[in-house]
């Protein structure tokens, strides 16, 4: 075993991000675009940790989602900036009838149920270019992978994909207030 040289960084050095570089392309593998929960850590809420808080956490660390989790660290959904907006919190406090402080991750949240997931296995054959198109064609912002053996393995996020692209993407349009309202 030997000792590696060791130094000291220099004012020119800088500390870089996915988004510096342009390596990804619409012919680029799928996979590239996954946070994979086998390399990386999941940001992770606990399901009745303070959404206001929550949303606080969130603009400080610059990070777009959250997984919402159990007692027994199992998802139970994702908790997402457009579901902790002005608008979201009105609709959810007026579905609850109950005060902003008492508000949850879990009541802000988007349900496991209905997040939309990809196979890894079918992901792992995919371009970038079949992601945009699937993930359009769904309307939704975030999309889990799981793998063969019931693992979620990991979250795509078309923020993300954006960013890594370098261009803005366009989802399907969802519904509106009003039809939430009258749901």
């Amino acid at each position: 075993m030997k000792t590696l040289p060791l130094s000291r960084l220099d004012t020119a050095d800088h500390l870089v991000t996915p988004q510096e570089f342009s390596d990804i392309d619409e012919h680029s593998p799928a996979l590239s675009l996954m946070t994979d929960f086998r390399q990386h850590w999941p940001h992770a809420v606990s399901a009745s940790a303070p959404a206001l808080e929550v949303a606080k956490q969130m603009v400080t660390e610059g990070v777009g989602s959250r997984l919402v989790i159990d007692r027994q660290r199992e998802l139970i959904g994702v908790l997402t900036m457009d579901r902790l907006s002005e608008q979201s919190i009105l609709v959810a406090l007026h579905r609850l009838g109950i005060d902003r402080d008492s508000l949850t991750a879990s009541d802000l949240m988007q349900p496991r149920a209905a997040m939309p997931a990809l196979d890894y296995d079918v992901l792992a054959r995919a371009t970038v270019a079949d992601l945009i198109a699937t993930l359009r064609e769904a309307g939704e912002p975030y999309c889990l992978v799981r793998d063969g053996e019931h693992q979620i393995r990991g979250l795509i996020s078309v923020s993300e994909l954006s960013e890594r692209l370098h261009r803005r993407l366009s989802l399907k349009p969802k519904a509106s207030i009003i039809e939430v309202l009258k749901a």
